[in-house]
């Protein structure tokens, strides 16, 4: 039960960030490589406005958050010409910018925050940290609100339009700009959410958006581009992975595997012969006696 438990929570940690950076890269077809940075943002505000509750202080993050993610996406992502791997260096070089910004404003040095939630509950006989708790269900139930909204609503239907056709999308009275605002704003906004919501059980300190963000590239490359089912359904066995490993081996050699695994999974996975086999698996059968 403790692993079963350890795997929810490290999942709503990056099923956050996996389902927020497949947002941006549903719409806009760019890899976010500042979306760990990001929660490293959304971090420093909860560890530095400490004389608001925790919960005034990941409100005050999404709502700072909101216009910057506008304005980056405007300035930055927006230009005639851009093509997906200048778009993508771009944010390699707002998520140094970030680091950097960071390490000026507030040094090096890790900082903690207090736990909101103190205590521990009992889940099935197994005492569990209460916080750690709440950050998971939180998390899940956000996750769960997005893929909804991707799904079930007109926002998630148009939002599909501008991925697989945005030309069409645009004939059909979606405006693919707007929408890739609307989407980046949406995919950095719960990068921030997870950095605020599980400040109190990391290290808050400018580097450790870099630590983010490799699992959640990695969720990103083993999903299927444009979904997010896939994309939270990676990042759930990414997070297994990583608990399992810690359970069994040291934090060192549970690390060096995990990249190996991930690294080697990923590599298969872009092999043609994977790629025939995924569209035979997912094939409809033919109906009974048709020709």
């Amino acid at each position: 039960m403790d692993v079963l438990l350890a795997i929810i929570g490290q999942f709503g940690l990056y099923g956050l960030l996996t389902v927020g950076i497949a947002v941006i890269f549903a719409a806009t077809r760019v890899v976010n490589l500042a979306q760990g940075d990001l929660a490293m943002a959304g971090a420093y505000v909860a560890a530095t406005a400490t004389g608001a509750p925790f919960g005034i202080r990941t409100l005050l993050a999404l709502a700072a958050g909101v216009p910057l993610l506008l304005v980056i996406e405007r300035l930055l992502l927006r230009r005639p010409g851009s093509d997906g791997l200048a778009a993508m260096l771009v944010t390699w070089g707002l998520g140094m910018a970030l680091r950097q910004g960071a390490e000026l404003l507030f040094t090096g040095t890790s900082r903690t925050v207090a736990v909101p939630v103190d205590g521990t509950l009992d889940v099935l006989g197994t005492p569990y940290p209460a916080y750690r708790l709440v950050c998971a269900l939180t998390a899940i139930a956000v996750i769960t609100l997005v893929l909804l909204a991707a799904h079930r609503t007109d926002w998630g239907l148009r939002l599909r339009a501008v991925a697989d056709n945005p030309p069409m999308a645009a004939l059909l009275g979606t405006d693919p700009r707007r929408m890739r605002a609307t989407a980046f704003t949406v995919g950095g906004l719960l990068a921030i959410l997870a950095g605020a919501l599980y400040s109190p059980v990391l290290a808050v300190n400018p580097s450790m958006g870099f630590g983010l963000l490799v699992p959640v590239f990695f969720g990103l490359l083993l999903s299927r581009p444009g979904s997010l089912v896939t994309a939270a359904v990676a990042a759930l066995l990414i997070s297994a992975l990583s608990v399992l490993l810690r359970t069994w081996l040291s934090d060192t050699l549970a690390e060096a595997l995990f990249y190996a695994v991930v690294v080697a999974t990923a590599a298969l996975r872009s092999r043609p012969w994977t790629g025939r086999f995924s569209a035979w698996f997912r094939r409809t059968p033919a109906p009974v006696g048709a020709v």
